[in-house]
């Protein structure tokens, strides 16, 4: 079955927040290495790819903003946001930054598994008597791949929790 992708900002269907063919030009013209392993995913892959990203970075990031209906799907576009030098966002597009991280992740998400750590990644020492673990965040591969991280921080910060979200109607 072929797997549908909506990438219409505000879109109460919405599932990504990039079509292919922007993915495709981000990595022809940004990502050199990567340019040829991306052209060898279908276009079911690449969709899958970044529908997942998207979601990953919506669950994960806590956006700065408001969002711009209740019915929108995902969580941009969002109102009140601006980039490095001042300038506010259109309510009604996805920015640019958002779409070139979304197919930066969606290549990391492909090309290997984000996910799937060692059960034992992240302890630095294991004690069996008087049961003692002592855990080194260092070990751990990220989610979200700094290369990611550094274009979206600016207009985010990492999840740690649950927050409520506001709705500007």
């Amino acid at each position: 079955m072929a797997i549908t992708l909506n990438a219409t900002a505000g879109s109460a269907s919405a599932n990504s927040y990039c079509t292919v063919a922007e993915a495709d030009t981000y990595h022809k013209e940004n990502r050199y290495h990567s340019y040829d392993t991306w052209q060898e995913y279908s276009s079911d892959e690449k969709k899958r790819g970044l529908i997942w990203a998207t979601r990953l970075l919506d669950e994960r990031m806590i956006w700065s903003g408001l969002l711009v209906s209740s019915t929108q799907a995902l969580r941009w576009p969002r109102a009140g946001v601006y980039d490095r030098d001042g300038n506010g966002f259109s309510s009604s597009v996805i920015p640019q930054f958002l779409k070139n991280a979304v197919s930066e992740f969606a290549y990391f998400l492909m090309a290997s598994e984000r996910l799937g750590d060692d059960d034992t990644a992240g302890f630095k020492e294991l004690k069996v008597g008087t049961l003692e673990m002592v855990v080194d965040k260092l070990d751990r591969t990220p989610v979200i791949p700094e290369s990611v991280m550094s274009m979206i921080n600016y207009y985010g910060s990492k999840s740690k929790g649950l927050r409520r979200v506001l709705v500007r109607m």
